[in-house]
């Protein structure tokens, strides 16, 4: 059992003993490593995102409104761009999480409390998650005792609109989207979900975590994006994490509003103490600043043109890793991937035991259960890796089918 040592030790002791454990782990980001642990935009990137993270690291972000004014200026200006990117109309707001999960706890509590006023009928409140949909949805639901109804994706891996549709009912207050959906890396049909929920007064919350600093640059490039945001009137509220290819340090993740007035469900406050106010749009209480202030550096190093060239080569390299896939005899991708995640299996032999084989090899990508598949997180370093991997792909599936590798192990691990 660990203990605090009876006397401090020297930091240059502590520093190497740090530096020997660091050494079990992953590497922050490389080209043979494809899960979202980090997320590679640059040397000059990492640099700047860490000193500015640095800069920040002791403010507390819970009192920014009080001694951190350059805190505010931060989130405020970030909010705004996102509002901005995401077609929001001139009523909407937003606010800043510590991550994904979070700004999906939120969305799902401010539905919640808003349903209790528009949806007073909902005797067991209850919110539609397609297949595909992150488990923050259910952990908010569980928290909050809700009731989550997670619903077959269709063959597409698409969100099933038409069983959404069966599904809704007195009790209904939410209808949740992916944009895209981590798994698959493909996008809802939001445009018909948010039709169903003009059309019950549904809350609908998009997840773009994973497509909020994609999409908007993709457009603008010329590639097709499919429709997601506050241009659907059907759209209440939207997630976006910016410390993934915002490329901000952990963890900053933005919650936006259609209309400001809804902050009010999501708001919490307290006075009956003797310190006086607590008002929080989050969970978190104390969190270190230096988060957002990576995110503003970055944002304003880069730039929109900045952005537009990291998500061109990203898609670049993602459309030259389906092509090559798809090309190798058995392997097939499952939907079409609109963003930089990329799923694929086989139906004819062992896709685990072709994970373990790249593995072998030192390639690092996650897995699916249902399907069965290997799963893999593209950012602007696998540019370089493609065609490595790709070759590495046809060695060790032509390996598997020769039955020299064979799988040991059938699990799937998102985080634990």
């Amino acid at each position: 059992m660990a203990t605090i040592p009876t006397q401090g030790l020297p930091w240059d002791e502590v520093r190497a003993e740090m530096q020997e454990l660091q050494h079990q782990d992953c590497p922050w980001y490389g080209d043979r490593m494809f899960i979202g642990g980090s997320y590679f935009g640059g040397e000059d990137l990492v640099k700047i995102a860490n000193e500015a993270y640095q800069m920040y690291i002791n403010c507390n972000g819970l009192y920014a409104t009080k001694i951190f004014p350059s805190l505010v200026h931060y989130a405020n200006e970030l909010v705004d761009v996102l509002l901005k990117l995401h077609n929001a109309p001139a009523a909407a707001s937003g606010s800043i999480t510590t991550g994904g999960t979070e700004s999906l706890l939120m969305a799902v509590k401010t539905a919640h409390a808003w349903g209790q006023t528009h949806r007073p009928q909902a005797k067991t409140p209850e919110i539609i998650i397609p297949h595909a949909a992150h488990p923050g949805f259910d952990k908010a639901a569980h928290l909050m005792g809700l009731r989550a109804v997670r619903l077959p994706h269709d063959h597409n891996f698409h969100a099933d609109v038409d069983a959404m549709r069966d599904a809704i009912n007195d009790d209904t207050i939410m209808l949740a989207a992916s944009a895209p959906s981590y798994p698959f890396g493909i996008t809802d049909p939001v445009a018909e979900i948010a039709a169903l929920a003009v059309e019950h007064e549904l809350w609908l919350h998009v997840d773009a975590c994973n497509g909020g600093f994609v999409f908007p640059f993709a457009g603008q490039l010329g590639y097709s994006v499919p429709a997601y945001d506050f241009a659907l009137a059907g759209v209440t509220s939207i997630s976006i994490d910016v410390h993934k290819l915002g490329y901000a340090n952990k963890g900053v993740s933005c919650l936006l509003l259609r209309d400001a007035a809804l902050e009010q469900y999501q708001r919490y406050t307290f006075e009956d103490w003797p310190c006086g106010l607590y008002s929080t749009p989050s969970l978190a209480g104390s969190h270190s600043g230096g988060g957002l202030a990576s995110a503003w550096a970055v944002m304003r190093f880069l730039g929109e043109d900045g952005y537009r060239q990291i998500v061109g080569e990203i898609l670049a390299t993602r459309d030259r890793m389906v092509k090559g896939i798809s090309a190798i005899d058995g392997l097939q991708i499952w939907g079409e991937p609109h963003a930089y995640l990329i799923a694929y299996g086989s139906d004819t032999f062992d896709i685990f035991a072709v994970d373990e084989g790249m593995a072998a090899r030192g390639w690092m990508g996650s897995r699916l259960t249902t399907p069965p598949s290997i799963h893999l997180f593209l950012d602007r370093s696998h540019a370089a890796s493609s065609d490595d991997y790709l070759r590495d792909l046809a060695e060790v599936v032509d390996a598997v089918k020769a039955g020299k590798i064979v799988s040991r192990d059938r699990q799937a691990v998102y985080a634990r």
